[in-house]
């Protein structure tokens, strides 16, 4: 299985908007210059990352986007869900099989399914944040010369 860069760019954004926001909210060009994805590519990402109720945005001269909801009430599975759609390994598993009451293996797909469901529910924003603080604290100072 393999995120696409969707669901990748998801979490990276909110954790970027998450770092950032204080008590202004984060300008699209802030995000784009941080994170190395294109205004254009953000503001795709960014909809349906709205639609779920994990971010806000703010017209105006001052505008951006917030977070909707605290750190620590946003998952990495709401974050993937929203840009990715459900976490399903296989399309049968969302999709229907007409084999589905023969399939033999089904119950393996959906059982790794749940188990990365699962996962992904476990880590909130939050726990990304700290750790990039921490990761962050931890890296040497460099001087210009």
């Amino acid at each position: 299985m393999k995120l696409s860069t969707k669901g990748r760019y998801a979490t990276r954004i909110l954790l970027c908007i998450s770092r950032l926001q204080g008590d202004q909210p984060v300008p699209k060009k802030k995000i784009a210059e941080q994170e190395g994805i294109s205004t254009d590519y953000i503001e795709q990402i960014i909809v349906p990352l709205k639609n779920a109720g994990l971010v806000n945005s703010v017209r105006g001269l001052r505008g951006g986007f917030r977070l909707a909801k605290s750190p620590e009430n946003i998952t990495i599975y709401d974050i993937l869900s929203a840009s990715e759609g459900d976490i399903n390994l296989v399309g049968c598993l969302a999709e229907g099989c007409s084999h589905s009451d023969a399939c033999v293996v089904q119950r393996v797909w959906q059982g790794a399914s749940n188990v990365l469901r699962e996962y992904f529910s476990k880590i909130t924003l939050k726990e990304l944040h700290d750790d990039y603080d921490k990761r962050a604290s931890s890296l040497p100072i460099m001087f210009n010369i």
